[in-house]
Formats: structure tokens, sequence, C-alpha cells
């Protein structure tokens, strides 16, 4: 694959193995690889150390190896390589067409390449900027009766009592839910998403019957469509769009679109919190919300990692047809081999970056790699961005004088909060 003047994307020696480990006080795999954690993926101190590195082979949480690239130019060339479009190793098993796996979110983000590339086209189709901003008054209106209900004067959990439930009600606005069968959308991505950041498994129950409310529900508005994104999916170009394919696309929207904006709006008010020059100088001065918003997508970068994982050959529609697959093993990954972007280290490199862990919402050229890029570049962005000005808007409009209390609300020992009063 492509290398930039930085870097090369080549095993390093053992000696730096050894070294970076040290530095790390990582785990080792079988492979003698570090073992690199969810958590050092938002440890700034460890990502440093991974940068200084360079582009190393490591072991993901001791489950799957590959090249773990933390410097910008590498990963903005990773990221729309045309070699790196293949599958991930455990795709040949992963369908959506299966009721008994319907519990199973893995799947959907380890799709085999044809069946990912169908649904996100589904999507992208119709998750236009223009539908994102025919949603903006319901996003406020969603805004506004979280709020309302959130006693002023008094510590509240920002967390439980509007980041996390948000993006929820903006989800089922987007989709068309019914105010009163909500709570299958809730159940099964509470279940899923447990916790901020925190992951468990959905239960068969709850996978299962919100599996049977949306096939109801997809199969009514076949017949009487909506102004709704479900709606907008079936018709699609000709009207012929399967109804398994909707479901698997409904499904995937839940799943990747709440966490990243959960985390993005609790870090957001707690750095501007936090640092209240900033949330003052935002009150004072509105138009600097979009620039505020980039600067926290590149500060925080709710998404930390971007894996591409290399396939047999180039395809058609992003490369040369006639190109051929490598021979030569020094050329690039072998087959299925990963290649991941820690994202959160990418977005402070100092090569790109000048000073690039001060919060500067005047910088300029800020472009971030956030919300990936290339051909997994992700679908929601526009949705997101909206969320957070809505809701930060929100926030600086009605309660300008917000501040974070620090402490704890209720003995819930590991669950995240964010204790404000507003």
């Amino acid at each position: 694959m492509q290398t930039s003047p930085r870097g090369r994307l080549d095993r390093p020696t053992p000696q730096t193995d050894a070294e970076l480990i040290r530095s790390l006080a990582a785990e080792v795999c079988p492979m003698g690889l570090p073992v690199i954690t969810a958590e050092m993926l938002r440890d700034h101190t460890a990502l440093r150390r991974l940068r200084e590195a360079g582009t190393v082979e490591v072991s993901l949480g001791g489950r799957e190896t590959g090249l773990m690239i933390t410097r910008y130019d590498e990963a903005a060339a990773a990221l729309v390589e045309p070699r790196l479009r293949g599958e991930h190793p455990l795709a040949a098993s992963m369908r959506t067409a299966s009721d008994e796996e319907v519990c199973d979110e893995e799947q959907l983000f380890f799709l085999p390449a044809d069946e990912h590339v169908r649904l996100r086209r589904l999507i992208s189709r119709q998750l236009t900027h223009r539908r994102v901003a025919g949603l903006a008054s319901r996003i406020q209106r969603e805004a506004d009766r979280l709020l309302a209900q959130v006693p002023a004067g008094e510590p509240v959990d920002f967390v439980q009592a509007f980041s996390r439930p948000f993006p929820v009600a903006v989800l089922c606005e987007l989709l068309g839910i019914p105010t009163a069968e909500r709570r299958y959308i809730r159940d099964y991505v509470y279940g899923w998403i447990a916790e901020y950041g925190e992951s468990t498994t959905v239960t068969k129950s709850t996978g299962l019957a919100l599996a049977e409310y949306l096939r109801t529900l997809i199969a009514e508005r076949r017949r009487t469509p909506g102004d709704d994104l479900i709606s907008a999916m079936l018709r699609g170009e000709d009207g012929g769009t399967a109804e398994q394919d909707v479901l698997a696309a409904v499904r995937f929207l839940l799943v990747a679109g709440h966490r990243p904006v959960t985390r993005l709006l609790t870090e957001s008010v707690e750095l501007l919190l936090g640092r209240r020059s900033h949330w003052e100088r935002l009150s004072d001065e509105p138009a600097l919300m979009d620039a505020t918003i980039e600067e926290l997508l590149r500060v925080i970068t709710p998404t930390t990692l971007a894996s591409r994982y290399a396939g047999d050959a180039p395809r058609a529609d992003t490369a040369d047809p006639a190109a051929k697959p490598a021979a030569d093993p020094a050329a690039g990954p072998a087959a299925g081999s990963g290649v991941h972007c820690a994202l959160a280290a990418v977005n402070r490199d100092p090569a790109r970056f000048d000073d690039p862990d001060r919060f500067d919402p005047g910088r300029s050229a800020n472009h971030h790699l956030a919300f990936g890029l290339g051909h997994r570049h992700c679908l929601g962005a526009a949705l997101a961005r909206a969320e957070v000005r809505i809701a930060l808007g929100t926030l600086l409009t009605r309660f300008p004088r917000m501040v974070l209390t620090g402490g704890t609300l209720g003995d819930e020992p590991g669950r995240r909060q964010l204790p404000v009063v507003l």
C-alpha cells in the first residue's frame, strides 16, 4: 500500500516492541506484541508514546493483531487506500438475515464487504444534509422537552438527564418512531450501550422484541409511507428495497448513532464548563458555534478507532480496474490483515496541528479525522453536528450560568456521571 514521506507501514524491530511495551506498561500477547486496550485508546499519554514509536504491530485487546497508526498523514492515506477495502476475518460468518442472530450486534460492524456497502448505500442515499436540516425543529423540541424535566438549581447527572436520552430521542424522530412505542428502542439501545462507554450483550428477548416491532412498523410504512427515514429507505430509487435490509439498516443506525453523540455531548459540556472562559465566550459570540464544535470533535474524538482490512485486490469503483494484487509481501498487508487508526492520537498529531493539546476554537484549517475518511466515513456526521449544535445552543441560551459541581450522584460505582447545576 502507499506510504507517506513520514513513515512506512513496516513491522518494528523486537527491540522497539520491548521499549514500547515497557513505556506503556502493556501486557504482552502470545506473539510478543503489546496489548492495546480500550482505555489506552483514550489515554493521551499512552497515545503519545505510540505515536512516537511510529506505526507498530499490536494486539487489540488480545483478540486480533494488526498495524496501529497514530500519525495523521499515515492515517489519512490508510483510510482511503483502495487495497484496504477488504473484510474483517470474521465477516464470512456474519449475516443480517438470521432471526437467531438478531441480538448479536457484532455482526453489524463486521459484515461482508458487499453487504456493508449495500447497507451504507441504503442509508446514505436518504440520510442527507437536507433531511437533517428538515429535522432541526424536532431535534430542538426533544432538547427542550428533556431540559424542561431537569430541576434548576439542583445537582443532576447530565449524562442520565440529557446526553444519554437525547441521541435516542433524535434517532426515534429520524426513524418516525411514535412516542408511545419508543420503549422498544430505549430497552434495546440501553441494553447494548448499558452505560457511558460500557457495552453489554443485548438479551435475546429484548433484541427479538425490537426486531418484531420493527418488522411490523416497516410493513406498516410500506403500506402507508410517511416523511421518516424508514419510509424513504423503503421507497429507495424504485420502491424495491427489501424490508430485511431496512431492518438491518435501522439496527445499524441505533447502535452506531447513539454512543458517540453521548460521549461528545458529555465531554463537550465538561470541557467548556471546566474552562469557563470558553463557555462564556460562546455565550457572547454564538457565531463561534460551528468552529467550536469542530475543535470539540478534534480534541474529544468520540470514536477512538477506525479499522481497515486488506483485500485481495483493489475494487474497480475506487481504483484502476487493470491493477493487480501486489505479489511482493512488502508492498502491503496480507489479505485480511488489519490496519487500525487511533483517531484520538491522529487528531493530536503535532506534525499536523500546532500545540495539539490546546483547545482552540479559532484554529484554522481544522481538518480533523473524528468522523474517519474514505468509504467508511461516518454516515451520521451531519446529524451528530446538528445534535451538538442544538444541544449546546439551547443550554447556553436557557442556562448561561450552568456549572459543574463535582462529586458523584447516587451509589453506582463505575457509571460515568457529570454532575451539574442548571
